[in-house]
């Protein structure tokens, strides 16, 4: 995953005070564990959140996040 992208998500994240955004934090955190496993349930968060995002730049960024989680 791309260090730029992370860092997207992070901004939303330290900018945003909900469930939504500390579950992402979360998520991105895991992406810094290589032996990290997501959950089912992560992952259908993760798809909804990416289906509902209308911000294309935080969108990509997530959809790279749900790729590299889920190889």
């Amino acid at each position: 995953m791309r260090e730029y992208s992370r860092m997207i998500i992070e901004d939303y994240c330290s900018s945003h005070n909900s469930a939504k955004s500390k579950r992402i934090n979360k998520l991105v955190d895991m992406s810094y564990d290589m032996g990290a496993m997501i959950s089912d349930g992560d992952a259908l968060f993760l798809e909804k959140v990416i289906d509902q995002e209308k911000n294309l730049e935080l969108k990509e960024a997530l959809q790279e996040l749900d790729e590299f989680l889920c190889q």
